[in-house]
């Protein structure tokens, strides 16, 4: 989009300057974004985040941005009451000048302050960044505690639902149309489904589900999209600073996100890598992201809560494993796929298959690193 047309976007947001600066942000796969520097009437330069929802992904605007502002809102006010800086805790979004009550102009568009001297990771080695991605996720569990969950809106439906995921894909192994039209695709992807459909298997996926039903677990707020290029760090001190893109911020299960977190985190490997030799579930850097994220939720997490940690890494793993092997049976109809890689989403969900198992070997262990910090 031109510059001029993004500035005449920009100027329906109440900041004090004129806009002096476009960059396109290269981050991101679902909305379009740019940073946008003003000069101020103090004669300083200041710069924000100008964002065009993907409405395809996001149709219900008016109930996503009702999200956002009602969990940063509380993040900040708690923080206060706590006598804590509310400096960089979360994202801070900008009103329109039409007052606007979610904050979006023309529908699509909406302005957030930007948060300097941050840096975000892809994926690291270190463990004390993976601690402090830990600590990020569990401070944000921590700084919404006492939110109540149901009143936030659930902007996907279902998302973290396994049983509609497995819904899904058994939808697409019973579809008459794939198996006439990609009966290749059966045949090559058949070990993997023996796999995601053993009945063991299968029999832990309504578990979390189920435990929330019942109310043996509390309805969180959660963030639901937990990897490492989500958080903000400190450019000087690798420090996590906070959560961003909370898009799909809705009611769920702590473990959800610590789940997520792992199942990214777990590993160095690529979600695509073709070479299952080099996926490695490491207990260490599982170790280092539960002790950052345990040392924040200490006094607010359950006993219940605690006992479904591994299992919420296990259900993030299998559930993405399952959503691409569905899309590859459906004819790879909604995640995007490299032409050049042949078969991509049956490599993607291989590879996240190789992880599960991995989980599933090491499962008592994981247990022990969660009893090692006293829980």
């Amino acid at each position: 989009m031109k510059k001029e047309k993004l500035i005449e976007i920009a100027k329906h947001f109440k900041i004090d300057g004129e806009p002096i600066k476009i960059e396109v942000c290269q981050s991101g796969h679902i909305n379009k974004t740019y940073a946008i520097t003003y000069k101020t009437n103090e004669n300083e330069e200041k710069k924000y985040i100008l964002q065009y929802v993907n409405t395809n992904v996001f149709p219900n605007l008016p109930e996503l941005m009702t999200n956002i502002k009602k969990v940063t809102k509380y993040m900040n006010e708690r923080a206060i009451q706590n006598g804590e800086p509310i400096d960089r805790l979360t994202i801070t979004m900008i009103d329109t000048l039409d007052n606007n009550p979610h904050g979006i102009y023309n529908k699509n568009w909406r302005m957030e302050e930007f948060i300097d001297n941050t840096k975000t990771y892809l994926t690291t080695e270190s463990m004390e960044i993976l601690s402090e991605a830990g600590k990020a996720a569990g401070k944000f569990q921590k700084h919404l505690h006492g939110f109540p969950a149901e009143e936030l809106y659930e902007i996907i439906p279902k998302f973290h639902y396994t049983p509609n995921r497995v819904s899904q894909l058994n939808e697409a192994l019973s579809s008459k149309e794939n198996l006439e039209k990609r009966e290749e695709r059966f045949k090559l992807a058949k070990d993997t489904i023996e796999f995601v459909t053993d009945e063991n298997r299968l029999g832990k996926t309504n578990i979390i589900t189920k435990k929330l039903e019942n109310k043996e677990i509390p309805l969180r707020v959660t963030h639901n999209d937990t990897k490492l290029s989500n958080i903000l760090f400190d450019k000087d001190t690798d420090k996590a600073v906070c959560l961003i893109d909370l898009d799909t911020v809705m009611p769920g299960a702590l473990a959800y996100d610590f789940g997520e977190g792992l199942r990214t985190g777990i590993t160095t490997a690529k979600e695509d890598e073709q070479d299952l030799s080099k996926i490695y579930a490491d207990i260490n850097r599982f170790e280092a992201y539960t002790k950052g994220f345990l040392s924040e939720v200490k006094n607010t997490i359950t006993r219940e809560e605690v006992n479904t940690l591994p299992l919420g890494v296990w259900m993030m793993t299998y559930e993405n494993a399952i959503r691409f092997l569905a899309d590859y049976l459906n004819g790879d109809v909604y995640f995007a796929v490299d032409e050049n890689i042949e078969n991509h989403n049956l490599i993607r969900a291989k590879a996240q298959l190789e992880l599960l198992r991995q989980m599933e070997e090491k499962e008592e262990e994981m247990k022990g690193v969660i009893k090692k910090y006293g829980f």
